[in-house]
């Protein structure tokens, strides 16, 4: 038996993209990609909660945690983050992920 997650009633309208995009500037500043624009960082969440990976849908429809949604979120962003800079994957990555990952939850799903 598959369990929903949530239902549609349990979620915002939408998530707080000024909060998501604070959360984004603090993993760019830790991998040294200051040099991002806030619209970047916007228009990677935006693809990925909205776009191919359609992350909204899938945490509203309980198809995927709230945990899940705000780790598929910062893999993406880290992702593209590290493309942009060309950092080396072997490198640490010293974004703090724990921290980030509440804190990108709470953005996606208590901006009512």
């Amino acid at each position: 038996m598959v369990r929903a997650v949530g239902t549609s009633r349990d979620f915002p309208a939408a998530p707080d993209m000024e909060a998501l995009v604070g959360c984004a500037r603090q993993m760019a500043v830790r991998i040294g990609a200051e040099g991002v624009s806030d619209a970047e960082l916007a228009q990677v969440i935006d693809r990925v909660l909205f776009g191919e990976k359609d992350g909204w849908a899938c945490a509203v429809e309980g198809l995927i945690s709230r945990t899940e949604a705000a780790n598929l979120v910062l893999a993406h962003l880290e992702s593209w983050l590290v493309d942009r800079t060309g950092r080396d994957w072997d490198a640490p990555l010293p974004w703090g992920q724990d921290s980030l990952v509440a804190e990108v939850e709470q953005a996606l799903f208590d901006s009512r």
